[in-house]
């Protein structure tokens, strides 16, 4: 019996800023292109500077995000868990990885390639312009939050 208080795939993909909004329809579409994926504690899921070719929502487990600073000092960014989510930039851009990610417990994660998800977006105008505006709300929201980061650092100097 499953326990209630997991969620359902559908369910974690709506809880993703960038799909909120999305039908059911929408989101079985992103299900039929995504992978199931298991990583082991410890095993690297992608490291900085990687080609970033797909998204992860993490259904089980624990990753932490890590950064290189000044030469070889790795900083931990974050640690997320499950219902959290990475890598959501190369849905669209491609570029390289900008931190490392490593499973800190076994860890089951939803994948979902680039590739494939362009072509739903290029396939589906609905989906497209529902998809892309949340990109830009999440996206609009992450700046400001920056901005005020680099406005708080910059009184400190």
């Amino acid at each position: 019996m499953a326990d209630p208080k997991q969620k359902s795939l559908e369910d974690l993909i709506k809880s993703v800023e960038i799909f909120e909004g999305l039908e059911t329809r929408d989101i079985n579409k992103v299900l039929k292109v995504a992978n199931g994926k298991k990583f082991e504690k410890g095993q690297i899921i992608f490291k900085e500077g990687d080609l970033g070719d797909c998204f992860y929502l993490i259904i089980e487990g624990k990753v932490k995000i890590t950064k290189q600073v000044d030469g070889d000092k790795i900083e931990d960014v974050a640690v997320l868990t499950a219902g959290d989510y990475f890598g959501e930039m190369s849905l669209l851009d491609g570029e390289p990885r900008s931190a490392t990610v490593i499973a800190i417990e076994d860890s089951r994660l939803l994948e979902v390639r680039n590739s494939q998800f362009i072509k739903i977006v290029m396939n589906d105008d609905n989906f497209a312009r529902k998809v892309l505006w949340a990109f830009c709300i999440t996206f609009a929201k992450r700046l400001r939050a920056t901005n005020s980061l680099l406005g708080e650092f910059a009184k400190r100097k």
